[in-house]
């Protein structure tokens, strides 16, 4: 039987919840939400902290060769992905590609909201053109709205050894959206 709680989420098509300010965040952190994966596979570690929050958190279940467990703070983070992507680099001899997919947003609360995505990781190994696919996951977001910009306060990658978890909370009723 289908918990009621997230039973908006579960039926595709569905036009409750698409009023035209919920779209306009939607676009937003779906943006974020691709950005990240640009920003990270480019090397654009700049760009890439803009994208946290200052006090973000950022978690692996279970955490990769190279990578903590969880990492606190914007500019530990970046140190942290930084030095997973150089690992890779090395250890791997490719450059990674993420894809991701599958965004959904699973709660909307004035400047907070909760996402889930689907990820899948290639290597693109430059001296052969060979693509070598290496593992998928779930990406858990908390997202912080800050003025007119969305950013990450915390991130939590469900590796695929793993189920993820549901979201926490029922569906924010319309009235107290933002």
């Amino acid at each position: 039987m289908t918990d009621p709680r997230y039973s908006r989420y579960l039926h595709p098509g569905s036009v409750d919840h698409l009023d035209a300010r919920f779209l306009v965040h939607r676009a937003a952190i779906q943006d974020l939400v691709a950005a990240y994966s640009l920003s990270y596979d480019a090397g654009d570690y700049d760009g890439l902290g803009d994208l946290f929050t200052e006090d973000a958190t950022y978690a692996f279940t279970p955490a990769p060769e190279g990578f903590p467990p969880s990492v606190s703070g914007r500019d530990k983070i970046v140190a942290a992905m930084a030095a997973l992507r150089e690992h890779n680099l090395r250890t791997r001899g490719g450059h990674q590609r993420h894809f991701v997919t599958n965004t959904v947003i699973t709660r909307l609360d004035g400047d907070t909201a909760e996402v889930r995505s689907l990820m899948a990781v290639a290597f693109a190994h430059p001296q052969d053109g060979r693509q070598e696919f290496t593992r998928s996951g779930v990406y858990a977001d908390v997202l912080a709205r800050q003025g007119s910009r969305w950013r990450i306060a915390d991130r939590h990658l469900w590796l695929a050894e793993l189920p993820a978890p549901r979201p926490a909370d029922p569906p924010v009723p319309e009235e107290t959206r933002p």
